[in-house]
């Protein structure tokens, strides 16, 4: 079976969009194993919900981008 590409988006979102997402992220990471079931399966839908250190690198990489592209 050939390996399946990972899908990659590109989008454009405000600074109150931004901040929001990665407030989310953060949220996200606290809550950990006490997260709702319907948010669970928001984050389960194309697989494996991201690990608290890929959180991580994902809210590093979108700040680096945000601050990069101003």
């Amino acid at each position: 079976m050939p390996r399946q590409e990972k899908r990659r988006f590109n989008l454009s979102i405000t600074e109150r969009e931004h901040a929001t997402i990665l407030a989310a992220l953060r949220l996200w990471q606290e809550a950990d194993e006490h997260n709702r079931g319907d948010l669970r399966d928001i984050a389960e839908a194309a697989g494996v919900p991201l690990s608290n250190k890929e959180i991580d690198l994902l809210c590093e990489r979108s700040n680096f981008t945000s601050i990069r592209e101003a």
